[in-house]
């Protein structure tokens, strides 16, 4: 690490942070993790890239931090977790406003079609539902896209993106089965204890101001 100087990783994740036309980044998370590291003294150098491409460069020790993280045993092996970073939100969305599951299994059940993002692991109780009643899209935004037109009855998404996609395309017919939201909570993960520990004052601070 270069004096004052911190390189960091993310995926690309708007509207929490994504490259703008002319390659300068921008998001909710960039900002927030950017004034963090201010308040250490650090000035952070974020990179945007898969995410399986900045779990390797943290692993080689060419990135020294990473947000947004779910902490997943595997994962608590490997890195040093923060505090919480923030929560997130997550849904199950239809364009059937009277469309009511109360868990994954129903969709099954039911006889309904299921969303998937390509290459995105959605978790386990989604991963055993069986693969006839997946439909597979490119992006979020293909997605939602495909739900708005009834072309497929549901999609798991972050609220912050869902609605970041739906100003963006100007959806209205998106809704939220209530019953199947839940909380996700994020953390930066780090490759040393002592940087994680420094972040962590940084963190603690935001929160009580």
């Amino acid at each position: 690490m270069e004096p004052n100087r911190i390189r960091v990783g993310a995926d690309p994740f708007p509207p929490y942070q994504y490259y703008l036309p002319d390659g300068t980044i921008t998001g909710q998370d960039y900002e927030k993790i950017t004034t963090l590291f201010q308040g250490i003294g650090l000035t952070a150098d974020v990179v945007i890239k898969d995410w399986e491409v900045i779990l390797s460069e943290l692993d080689k020790g060419e990135l020294e931090a990473a947000f947004q993280v779910q902490d997943t045993p595997e994962r608590k092996k490997r890195f040093y977790f923060s505090d919480l970073f923030r929560n997130a939100v997550t849904e199950v969305v239809t364009s059937h406003p009277a469309l009511k599951i109360n868990s994954y299994g129903e969709i099954e059940e039911s006889g309904l079609s299921l969303g998937v993002i390509e290459g995105y692991t959605n978790g386990a109780e989604i991963d055993a539902l069986k693969g006839e009643i997946k439909k597979t899209y490119p992006n979020a935004e293909a997605l939602l896209t495909a739900i708005s037109r009834d072309e497929v009855d549901l999609g798991v998404f972050d609220r912050g993106v869902k609605e970041y996609i739906m100003a963006n395309n100007r959806l209205d017919n998106i809704y939220a089965i209530e019953s199947m939201t839940y909380i996700r909570p994020l953390y930066v993960i780090f490759n040393n204890a002592d940087l994680r520990d420094t972040f962590n004052i940084a963190l603690r601070a935001a929160a009580q101001s």
